[in-house]
């Protein structure tokens, strides 16, 4: 049995002995021929550049390279950011009018629309004050009646005493002409008596009744001044008004200047008709003001008062916050928020709905970089018709900087060199490496666009390119 034992051991050793032997002859031939050679060795692929006549590498590999076939592919830049709800708008309810809460409508929580009543302040003293008020506004319009009816009264009595000067003109006019008369028929009459022709109480008749004649003339004359003051030219200049030349017109400005204080009466009456209608009015809005209305659609959050408090004008009634429309409100490094402009998608999952997916938009940069948290505020407007995103849930977001159509990605990692736009990777032709340059684009996430030096279906170093081109990658 120990002879078998020994043949077979001695059988080994003569194959391990003829083995060894193959692999150096191998090795051998490589480094005589100088061409590229890929053999294993164990488990281990070995690939290498041997220039000719050089001396093989001392360098190996400690882990196999890994291979990347070149794809066009759709691409999505985004930065990722947590964050939590916040309400779309917020109003706190209060009321303009100081009194009784007299009624209450909602609760927390309830769902209110524009327009809908939630509370009532007492109105009862506002109710009696506007009654007064309505009983003043009826006396003040009766008032402006009368002071109507006596400008109109006024102006009537001015073309009566226009009636009447003109009559007063023509009777000074006769009178004159009479006077006139007796004065030519005395001059006659005095020449008669001189020469004897007429008896001397005639003469005294004649002068009696001239005398008559003119005295009533002067009367006359006299009637008329009295009569014309306030109606004449003087008049007009001293009211500061300029003489016109027809007689129409004044007319009309005697109507005016001698109606200013029924006129003022009437215009005193209608500013206090005025005023007090003001204060209906306002008097109406404070009874309006009772019915607390929501001025948004939206659910109360708070109710901060009961029935029968006193109501103030900063009391808050109720707080009503629109969610039909909330903001998730992320914060951004300083680094990102260069990337980031109002209208970018955002995708989103909030906690309380597990895998499920919301949308929205960017619309608002804060422009105030926290100094703690080094962070910017961003506010991205999302749709919540059916209400289901609550303020403050926490969501994890993807904010969509950018994306791109059939792009070529390599990973980061691949590049053996890099500069701004410009880079270098192994590229693979007839199992051979070589080094490549290549120029590059946008970075999505860690990998970065190639946007010139590949082409769909070639095939690059994408993992332990650096390491591989440590064991002697040649150039191209």
């Amino acid at each position: 049995m120990n002879k078998y034992v020994s043949q077979e051991k001695l059988t080994v050793k003569m194959r391990q002995f003829v083995s060894k032997w193959k692999k150096l002859l191998l090795a051998l031939i490589f480094i005589i021929v100088g061409s590229v050679a890929s053999y294993r060795i164990g488990e281990i692929v070995v690939t290498r550049i041997f220039p000719h006549k050089t001396k093989t590498p001392s360098h190996t590999l400690t882990e196999n390279p890994e291979y990347l076939t070149i794809e066009l592919k759709d691409s999505v830049h985004s930065i990722d950011a947590l964050g939590q709800i916040v309400y779309g708008e917020k109003v706190n309810i209060s009321s303009k009018v100081e009194g009784r809460l007299e009624k209450i409508y909602v609760r927390e929580g309830s769902r209110v629309t524009k327009g809908q009543l939630l509370a009532e302040i007492e109105r009862l003293t506002l109710e009696l004050t506007l009654k007064q008020q309505q009983s003043e506004l009826d006396i003040s319009q009766k008032s402006f009646e009368l002071a109507k009816a006596k400008l109109e009264n006024a102006i009537k009595a001015i073309e009566i005493k226009l009636a009447q000067i003109r009559k007063a003109r023509a009777d000074v006019h006769d009178k004159k002409i009479t006077y006139e008369n007796s004065l030519r028929t005395l001059t006659n009459k005095t020449e008669l008596f001189t020469i004897g022709g007429i008896s001397e109480s005639e003469l005294e008749a004649i002068k009696t009744q001239h005398t008559t004649h003119h005295t009533r003339y002067l009367n006359a004359k006299a009637d008329l001044e009295i009569q014309e003051v306030g109606f004449r030219d003087t008049d007009i200049a001293a009211a500061g008004f300029e003489i016109p030349n027809s007689e129409e017109a004044k007319i009309e400005l005697f109507k005016t200047i001698n109606t200013k204080i029924e006129k003022a009466e009437v215009d005193a009456a209608l500013s206090k008709i005025n005023q007090v209608t003001q204060i209906i009015e306002s008097t109406k809005k404070l009874i309006q003001e009772t019915y607390i209305r929501a001025p948004i659609s939206g659910i109360v959050a708070l109710k901060n008062m009961e029935v029968g408090e006193i109501v103030k004008r900063d009391s808050i009634i109720a707080t009503v916050i629109d969610i039909s429309s909330v903001f998730l409100s992320l914060n951004v490094g300083e680094t990102e928020v260069k990337h980031i402009r109002e209208g970018q998608n955002v995708l989103f999952t909030a906690d309380a709905f597990h895998n499920e997916e919301f949308r929205g938009k960017i619309a608002r940069i804060v422009p105030v970089l926290d100094s703690k948290t080094r962070t910017f505020e961003i506010k991205a407007l999302v749709p919540n018709s059916d209400m289901r995103l609550l303020p403050g849930m926490f969501a994890r977001a993807k904010i969509i900087i950018e994306k791109k159509e059939n792009a070529i990605l390599i990973p980061a990692h691949a590049l053996i060199t890099r500069s701004e736009n410009e880079g270098e990777i192994l590229l693979v032709k007839k199992q051979i490496p070589f080094r490549h340059k290549i120029k590059l684009g946008k970075e999505f996430g860690d990998h970065v666009e190639v946007i010139e030096g590949l082409s769909r279906g070639d095939v690059i170093v994408s993992k332990q390119a650096r390491a591989l081109l440590q064991g002697a990658i040649a150039e191209k």
